[in-house]
């Protein structure tokens, strides 16, 4: 994706702390790093995130998608309030710029400037109709407005188009699977729940990458909508065992852990 430099630094320091900020530039990747490994890039498929601590130049931003959370350089982000104006001026210098016009649909979408962002997003794939990545942002934009056909449609023309630009290391059409799963299994418009596509989505994810723990929690997630406890409670503890499972994410996930677990065992005394 284009490489672009903000006009003004965005700066550093504790007054970043609990602020969204726009990456500039990839698909949201992050860096990360503990006591025992070196730093590695993961994706966090989230190009605005908010930042939740600051050390110099580095910004620990907290991804939504369970286990992506890492440091960004705060050369290569704008704040979330100056982003729409840069993102303008781009386009009006360069109106064929389909990651500008991506990035101002991702500002705006976290803005909940819903027609507006749909219509960058649309642009963007106008654009530039052979990248996977524009299809996933778009239909999770679509998902949260619970258009669950679009949503559908956009995931799985990702999935025909994948892979393309995708981060080394990072599987594309796996993160398509499992968000086609969750349309599946709990889509508010009932008729377009199946839970059986649910499951058979996610297990094509999880072949492509098991490594991700949010793929376990949605596999869980799957089984319980088709009534299968057991297999809920296996994936839940598999996503609980994983270490790249975001340590902001593990109570919620024990939480529904012991959910499944005691219908488990209400099924199993009721046969």
């Amino acid at each position: 994706m284009a490489a672009q430099t903000p006009r003004e630094p965005t700066g550093s320091g504790q007054t970043l702390i609990g602020q969204r900020i726009v990456m500039l530039r990839g698909m949201g990747e992050v860096r990360r790093a503990d006591d025992h490994a070196r730093p590695r890039s993961s994706v966090g498929i989230n190009i605005v995130s908010p930042v939740v601590r600051v050390e110099g130049r580095r910004l620990w931003v907290l991804s939504t998608s369970g286990d992506d959370s890492g440091w960004v350089d705060s050369a290569a982000v704008l704040r979330l309030s100056d982003a729409t104006p840069y993102f303008t001026a781009l386009i009006e210098r360069d109106s064929s710029d389909w990651d500008a016009y991506l990035r101002r649909a991702e500002v705006e979408h976290a803005l909940n400037q819903q027609g507006v962002a749909t219509a960058d997003y649309t642009q963007a794939i106008r654009l530039h109709p052979g990248e996977a990545f524009l299809y996933l942002r778009r239909g999770r934009h679509y998902n949260t407005l619970r258009a669950c056909a679009n949503a559908l449609s956009d995931f799985q023309g990702g999935i025909a188009v994948a892979p393309t630009s995708a981060p080394q290391g990072y599987n594309l059409v796996a993160e398509l699977y499992s968000l086609e799963s969750g349309i599946y299994a709990s889509c508010p418009d009932s008729t377009r729940r199946d839970r059986k596509r649910a499951v058979e989505a996610i297990l094509h994810a999880i072949a492509l990458d098991s490594t991700r723990a949010i793929f376990w929690v949605v596999l869980a997630s799957a089984y319980a909508s088709s009534g299968n406890w057991r297999g809920a409670v296996g994936a839940q503890r598999r996503a609980l065992a994983s270490t790249r499972a975001a340590p902001s994410y593990r109570a919620d996930w024990q939480r529904r852990l012991e959910e499944y677990e005691r219908a488990a065992v209400a099924s199993s005394s009721a046969h």
